[in-house]
């Protein structure tokens, strides 16, 4: 199994490969690095505030490919698909971890680019109405109107709407809703009115947006345990990889990567180094925050636990597994 980086909020051509922290000769991250970015018959990525992770499974002469995520915008996501070789139609399932622009906002592209009706799974309430205030008294109005599922069909996008776990094949599924159980990842007091993000329920109520439609993606791999990407975590990364294990059995945590919610102002700093113990005492053998994680926790996760820890950047590809390329 091996995981591209398509989207994410940095390139960097200078990062090396690194081996796998299970040991062996093997690389188990490769790299878009200086060679391939100076190349003139190559086209460099390109970099945005988004996520996109392209899921390439192999078992024997079987393969299929699940594309978590959609990044920001669907140029972005057009442009790194052609750098790096990856053909849109080749694409199996695509797996939405919740509504917010910068995981879902290269849908229709996609789409286009594909030429096929594809499968796109996400939580039945992702498409709800939300709302953006800022403490300045701006606001920003259902700034996910582009994710509304009858819109992704006229795309040419087949809605898969779960809020259970969704069995996509090959050891690869989907958390479904996670229980948000890890104290320190709980959601501030709810203040009616203060600045923040707001979603407009089922029923016509305004409430905060918690963000309860976040669902991440699991993938079992054989001989090493589990590897788990978060869009944003906002579920927590932890109660992420807790719901995994009660899904899949306790299992090894072979990889936690995606968004870990970490970087954004009102995260309290300590969640930092709370997450990074959890990771530990979980044994999780690489870690890399993504996207949304903060400057913070790169510093910290990199510090305290080096041999884990994976600097993310467009072009990067981790490989897990017997068979590598």
């Amino acid at each position: 199994m091996t995981i591209t980086v398509l989207v994410e909020n940095q390139v960097d051509m200078l990062l090396p490969d690194q081996a796998s922290p299970l040991g062996g000769d093997t690389h188990c991250v490769t790299r878009y690095g200086l060679i391939e970015h100076f190349d003139l018959g190559r086209v460099p990525p390109q970099a945005e505030n988004g996520l996109s992770l392209l899921v390439d499974v192999t078992r024997g002469r079987h393969s299929m490919r699940v594309l978590f995520d959609l990044g920001l915008t669907g140029t972005v996501l057009r442009h790194n698909m052609r750098s790096l070789g990856v053909d849109p139609a080749s694409i199996d399932h695509v797996v939405v971890s919740h509504g917010h622009p910068d995981h879902f906002g290269g849908v229709h592209e996609f789409l286009r680019l594909a030429g096929r009706r594809t499968p796109i799974a996400t939580h039945p309430d992702a498409e709800l109405p939300r709302y953006a205030l800022m403490a300045d008294g701006r606001a920003s109005a259902v700034y996910n109107r582009e994710f509304r599922f009858e819109t992704v069909e006229r795309s040419g996008g087949i809605p898969v709407l779960s809020s259970d776990s969704l069995d996509l094949g090959w050891g690869v599924r989907t958390t479904g809703v996670i229980p948000r159980r890890t104290d320190f990842e709980g959601p501030p007091p709810f203040v009616s009115g203060a600045p923040g993000l707001y979603q407009v329920g089922p029923e016509g109520d305004l409430r905060r947006d918690d963000v309860m439609d976040e669902i991440g993606l699991i993938i079992d791999v054989k001989n090493e345990g589990l590897v788990v990407l978060t869009g944003c975590a906002h579920a927590g990364v932890i109660n992420t990889v807790n719901h995994a294990k009660d899904l899949v059995g306790d299992r090894p945590v072979r990889a936690v990567m995606g968004g870990f919610h970490l970087g954004f102002p009102t995260t309290p700093a300590e969640n930092v180094s709370l997450t990074a113990d959890a990771l530990a005492e979980l044994e999780v053998q690489t870690i890399m925050p993504m996207h949304c994680s903060g400057l913070r926790a790169h510093a910290h996760i990199s510090q305290t636990m080096n041999a884990n820890y994976v600097q993310p950047a467009v072009g990067s590809v981790l490989h897990f597994g017997s068979e590598r390329r």
